[in-house]
């Protein structure tokens, strides 16, 4: 037994988990992210009144995921201005860095996870969608370099992630972060130079979160057609069971008895 790979797997998983309780308290709470899907609306709808309905909903989204990925880009930028500083600055950048712009990332690819499921019509209160918009984040994040994580993490593919189990998708969450702190190392390194840190920060940055915003909106959208399916399916087998009123019966017509001679 190789116990040098076990000590490995379990520190990776401790970091993980880390990575994952500091995402959790800077991330926007329900209400600030409600504010968010309605301010943008509310700005779509005064400057094109024309749009209605899915139109609108779709023209929101993509609103929102530049929103995010904005804000995505500014903190990949801002994480590599130590590198400025000669020496010190450029350690911090190099090591330090590295794991608090990916804690800043995930909380903007959470957030707009969270805001593309509200604008979807999913409850961003329950704690199976808080779960999954984690899930979408994190696995998003890992596939969004041109990999796909639940072939080369878990060896499945066809299983919508929203059918897990609560518990299965925390499991998931802890590890898919763990393959993301191993693969952001390398940027650590890049942001230690001088200016190009920066560039390489923000762009990056802003392009791995919109890719990410695609994929959200894919599996909102997929989920909302699903469950319009089901829910038609289910009145529509509602209609074909319900009983047929029977009309009820005329009671026969009494005739008069008829008179007898005496």
């Amino acid at each position: 037994m190789n116990f040098v790979n076990m000590d490995k797997h379990g520190d990776d998983e401790q970091q993980a988990r880390k990575l994952l309780t500091a995402v959790e308290r800077i991330v926007a709470s329900s209400a600030s992210i409600r504010a968010t899907v309605e301010g943008v609306q509310a700005t779509l709808k005064s400057s094109h009144p024309e749009l209605k309905g899915d139109e609108l909903r779709e023209r929101v989204a993509r609103a929102l995921v530049k929103h995010y990925s904005d804000r995505a880009a500014i903190a990949g930028g801002a994480s590599a201005l130590p590198g400025l500083i000669p020496g010190w600055g450029s350690l911090v950048a190099a090591l330090g860095g590295t794991v608090a712009e990916l804690t800043f990332l995930l909380k903007w690819e959470v957030e707009m996870a969270l805001a593309l499921s509200h604008l979807y019509g999913f409850d961003i209160e329950a704690p199976a969608e808080r779960q999954l918009a984690f899930l979408m984040a994190s696995v998003g994040t890992y596939d969004a370099g041109g990999k796909n994580f639940f072939v080369d993490v878990l060896k499945l593919e066809g299983t919508a992630m929203w059918n897990y189990a609560p518990r299965r998708v925390a499991r998931i969450v802890v590890q898919a972060l763990a393959m993301l702190l191993a693969r952001y190392v390398w940027r650590g390194f890049l942001k230690a130079i001088p200016v190009v840190g920066i560039v390489v920060g923000g762009s990056v940055n802003k392009l791995l979160t919109q890719k990410v915003g695609a994929r959200c909106l894919r599996d909102v959208q997929t989920r909302r057609g699903l469950m319009r399916d089901q829910a038609r399916e289910a009145s529509a087998g509602a209609r074909k069971k319900k009983p047929a009123r029977r009309k009820a019966k005329k009671a026969p017509r009494r005739e008069p008895p008829a008179e007898t001679l005496n």
